[in-house]
């Protein structure tokens, strides 16, 4: 079972995706911005952070899990489980990878941190736009155009 998987499909849709007994993912929505230094234009999207304090579960998950893998509640619930138990074991000794979600890993003082994945955008109705770099544009101004334009405010 790819769990990572399931989280992805369900962060399309929904703005929080909880793991039961590790975690919940929340989205936020952020509009289009221009990087003012590099002219670049980055489109609509869904930022991801986590809150280890959202681990009781909703349902949403193992019933997706459940539906998608034709298996029962419990089991889904069981199986979650079971991955949280090795999730919980690796992040001990080495970052933890949930391919494009994000890594965990712990601090200093064994707090757990998440980093999100910037390589897939959640927003839907951002499908198919991607960041693009524009050249820089210069205008041209005519001499007979200011001419004109100066003629005209000092009358």
């Amino acid at each position: 079972m790819a769990i990572a998987n399931y989280i992805k499909d369900l962060l399309y849709r929904y703005d929080c995706v909880i793991v039961p007994h590790f975690g919940g993912f929340v989205t936020n929505k952020t509009s289009a911005q221009i990087g003012e230094d590099s002219l670049t234009f980055y489109p609509p999207t869904k930022q991801i952070g986590f809150n280890v304090n959202l681990n009781h579960n909703d349902g949403l998950l193992a019933n997706y899990i459940a539906s998608s893998e034709n298996i029962s509640f419990d089991q889904a619930t069981s199986k979650i489980e079971d991955i949280v138990a090795v999730w919980n074991t690796t992040i001990k000794t080495a970052p933890l990878q949930i391919n494009n979600v994000g890594i965990f890993s712990l601090n200093e003082k064994k707090q757990l941190v998440f980093n999100p994945t910037n390589k897939v955008n959640y927003l839907r109705s951002s499908f198919g736009l991607t960041t693009f770099e524009s050249s820089v544009i210069e205008r041209a101004v005519s001499y007979t155009h200011l001419r004109a334009h100066e003629t005209s405010l000092h009358l």
